[in-house]
């Protein structure tokens, strides 16, 4: 149930229970509380007589009130009293109830106007890469192929093959591409690599060379430097083969 039909059953009881309490006040006041208590009771059983006993002579005209006739006036004046009390207390209800209701009203009303103004949400945004940006970076990587090949035969082993893994990043960052905070330098030049659609199985152990040559502690030879060598020309050999078109 939503809140505007829960304030609106609830504001509907309020206002029936009211009506109801009020219906049978104001009938026991109208018909007084004395005719409320009415009636003289059982009537004792009396004995048969056989003779009758003329009022004496000398008796007043003016019958004093007995005192279950005075137990009735005093109870009327109670109940009189009680059924005021009551009808103040289900006033004070009535008003309670009808603020309540206005309350709930007023709020689902100011709820519904909120909603009214606010403008609608924004799409969600959904990270994709455009057609275009794999086709320019796989003609940058494909034009600065010599060059990174130069930068893999420079220097010692170990600094060549990180130079070469590093050129792609920055590749990708020329064309516009943009790495995410989470990601390390190998994890996007990982996913710059896959975005051109790379030689996957050279892109694997040219990674595990960038890796082996940043973070071991052990010489590196000229033997890994070929083997870097020959994973990149496969590379660069993958990617003139898509020549300008976008990868698949």
């Amino acid at each position: 149930m939503g809140a505007g039909r829960a304030s609106r059953v609830a504001v509907a009881a309020v206002v029936g229970t009211v009506l109801l309490v009020t219906v049978l006040v104001t009938w026991a006041a109208s018909i007084g509380p004395s005719d409320v208590l009415a009636g003289d009771g059982p009537h004792p059983h009396r004995a048969s007589v056989t003779h009758s006993v003329p009022p004496s002579p000398s008796a007043s005209p003016t019958a004093t009130p007995t005192p279950r006739h005075e137990q009735q006036s005093h109870a009327a004046e109670v109940i009189g009293g009680l059924l005021t009390a009551l009808a103040a207390i289900f006033a004070v209800v009535v008003v309670a109830g009808l603020i309540a209701g206005a309350m709930l009203l007023a709020r689902e009303l100011w709820q519904r106007w909120v909603e009214r103004q606010r403008p609608p949400p924004p799409p969600p945004e959904i990270a994709f890469d455009v057609v275009e940006t794999p086709r320019r970076v796989t003609e940058a990587i494909v034009r600065d192929s010599a060059q990174q090949r130069v930068l893999l035969l420079e220097g010692t082993p170990r600094n060549g093959i990180v130079e070469c893994w590093h050129r792609f990043e920055e590749q990708a960052a020329g064309t516009g591409v943009v790495r995410d905070e989470w990601e390390t330098s190998a994890e996007f030049t990982l996913r710059v690599l896959d975005l051109v659609d790379a030689d996957s199985a050279a892109v694997t152990r040219l990674a595990g060379l960038y890796r082996e040559a940043r973070f071991s502690d052990h010489p590196l030879d000229e033997s890994h430097r070929s083997a870097a060598l020959e994973a990149l020309d496969a590379i660069h050999a993958q990617l003139s083969r898509h020549g300008s078109g976008a990868p698949r």
